[in-house]
């Protein structure tokens, strides 16, 4: 369901949601707040890369078409992606927008020192699977050497994974970015936050929420993609649901064959595979 729970508010994990209040000019506050808890640096100000939406693309899942893109006043630029369809290439994923977001960053022929620090931000509502040994839920990736971890070959390459599965997991981790949590906390259920909790931003990121699940076209926009997004989801189940089935069927006949190669009685390989009388005696045909 689109909404939270006993409430009328949006639920800001679902990527269009979170874009109407993070990506629209207007919201830069919110939205440098945010960023400010995640980098641990201070901007002064923020320019948005504002778009606006298709329904088609609320449909799709078009390369970074829901993603914000922001430039802080460092010359930072910014690629943040909600996402809550689980992709097992989403590691490959965030690389490909970070470097198409840092070629972009000078023109062609221009000197490669004016390039831009690019940072790519994921906010995922699952957990990475090539990163399950690490349990924090903000991890901050860098070029770095294999024996000397310290040194980063560049300050212009700058990934932030957080794993919203994994907030309640590392303590020590909580207490260290307790800034960051609030905003997570505001993400995931801002209903429960209390007013303590809330910094200014958070505050007025929570008037955005109100003001757009009051607001029937943004409610449709949010229902659109939860609707794609649950699809997605489903056929993937689906798809490893048939694969597993299949691979299951697969290593039963290859214990068919070899019990077959060991002469033993159908009865004993119909027993010990689940395989039918007929397919065993197919399969021993072929052999």
């Amino acid at each position: 369901m689109i909404f939270i729970a006993n409430t009328n508010l949006l639920n800001p994990t679902n990527d269009y949601v979170f874009g109407r209040i993070f990506g629209y000019k207007g919201n830069e506050n919110i939205t440098k707040g945010l960023l400010e808890s995640i980098t641990n640096e201070k901007y002064q100000s923020l320019e948005i890369a504002s778009s606006v939406p298709t329904i088609k693309d609320l449909q799709d899942d078009k390369m970074g078409v829901l993603d914000i893109k922001a430039t802080a006043d460092d010359n930072s630029i910014f690629n943040i992606e909600m996402q809550v369809a689980k992709n097992v290439n989403i590691a490959d994923r965030i690389l490909w927008y970070w470097a198409t977001l840092y070629s972009k960053s000078i023109k062609e022929g221009s000197n490669y020192i004016k390039t831009k620090k690019t940072i790519g931000i994921l906010i995922a509502d699952f957990e990475l699977t090539n990163i399950k040994k690490i349990h924090k839920f903000h991890t901050s990736w860098h070029i770095r050497e294999d024996e000397f971890s310290e040194i980063i070959l560049t300050e212009k390459l700058e990934i932030h994974i957080i794993e919203l599965k994994k907030l309640e997991v590392n303590k020590n981790q909580i207490l260290k970015q307790r800034n960051l949590l609030n905003w997570l906390k505001f993400i995931l259920n801002p209903i429960e936050m209390e007013d303590s909790q809330m910094d200014e931003n958070i505050k007025e990121a929570k008037k955005v929420l109100e003001q757009i699940s009051q607001d029937e076209k943004e409610q449709e926009k949010a229902r659109l993609r939860e609707k794609y997004i649950w699809e997605i989801n489903s056929s993937r189940y689906e798809g490893y649901e048939t694969g597993k089935a299949e691979g299951i069927v697969s290593e039963k006949i290859k214990i068919a064959k070899k019990m077959l190669a060991e002469k033993i009685d159908i009865k004993i390989i119909q027993t010990v595979t689940e395989l039918t009388e007929e397919e065993i005696e197919q399969l021993k045909k072929k052999l």
